[in-house]
Formats: structure tokens, sequence, C-alpha cells
């Protein structure tokens, strides 16, 4: 199974948190989703998805409000989005946040989950924790993973971090 975190305009091309280094990795995520679809694997897409004042606002600059078009899938995989397992609408960092993500893993039962996505020390980090701490076999897609630049957040060093800790500390595979 494959989970795809966040691969949303709000971190490419519109938006507070917008990133030319996410924009650059569509590519790449494009390539995976189909590859794993093809071979008949599940496909999860996950969206950040907040409300006007959300409290993660207190962090990070406004970003992601459902009913936006920075809330929409990349439009180079919302073609796919029906193909998908699941779309799981999440307000916080994991995917397991107050969503039924639990529930349709439970359902899946998968061997091995495969996680990419946006942004590798955040969401795919705190994802693939919870995973981790549900047992879960992961595997993150390196090649398929980014964060955004901006002061203070060297995009290059934090995901480089971000892979490094999941792998040495969440005890995921890193390919």
């Amino acid at each position: 199974m494959l989970i795809v975190t966040d691969a949303q305009e709000g971190f490419t091309r519109r938006g507070n948190l917008a990133s030319p280094e996410c924009t650059a990795a569509i590519p790449r995520i494009l390539r995976i989703v189909q590859e794993e679809l093809a071979d008949g694997t599940p496909v999860i897409f996950t969206k950040d998805s907040h409300v006007e004042n959300d409290a993660e606002f207190r962090m990070f600059p406004p970003h992601c409000i459902v009913g936006t078009e920075e809330h929409d899938l990349v439009e180079e995989l919302r073609g796919l989005e029906p193909s998908a397992a699941a779309v799981i609408n999440k307000r916080r960092y994991s995917a397991f946040f107050d969503t039924g993500l639990d529930q349709v893993l439970k359902d899946l039962r998968p061997d091995e989950v495969h996680i990419c996505g946006f942004c590798t020390d955040i969401c795919v980090l705190h994802t693939t924790s919870d995973l981790r701490n549900r047992d879960y076999e992961v595997v993150v897609q390196a090649e398929g993973c980014q964060t955004f630049d901006g002061p203070g957040h060297d995009h290059e060093e934090v995901n480089q971090w971000a892979l490094s800790h999941i792998e040495r500390i969440l005890g995921a595979r890193v390919a």
C-alpha cells in the first residue's frame, strides 16, 4: 500500500507555503503513484485540510484551507484521485489524528506501507511515526519526499534530517 501525504497545490504552486522544491518533486511522486496503481497497489491520498483561524496557524501561516485551490491535490494527481482506496482529510501533522485512516488500514490489512509526499519533516514524519507505533512495516520513498524552503528551514538540510530520523529512530526503511 502507498500513502501519498499532502501533495497539494498549497505546498507547490499557491499560497504561503508554496515551494518550488515541492513542485519539483511532483513528477517523481506521479511516477511512484502510477507504478503502484499499475501493480494493483491500493493508494491513499491525504490532504492537509484546515479551516479559517485553525489552531495550526499559530505555528504556520494559513495554508490548505478547505474550499480553496490550495486544498486541491496537485493538478497532475487529481485525475488519479478516483482510483484511490481512500482520500483522508486531516487537520494535523499525522494522518491518523481524528481521521478514519486507522480503520482504512485495518480493512486493507497491508503487509507493508510505503509513504511519500510533503512535508518530510512534518506530515510524512508524524504519519510514519504513527504507522510504526501501530507496528506497520514502513518504507519511505525518499525520492518522492520533499519539504519547503524558508527562513531557518533549509529544505535540503531539513529533508535529510527527517529521513535520517525516520530511519534511525522510527525504524522505517528509507528507499
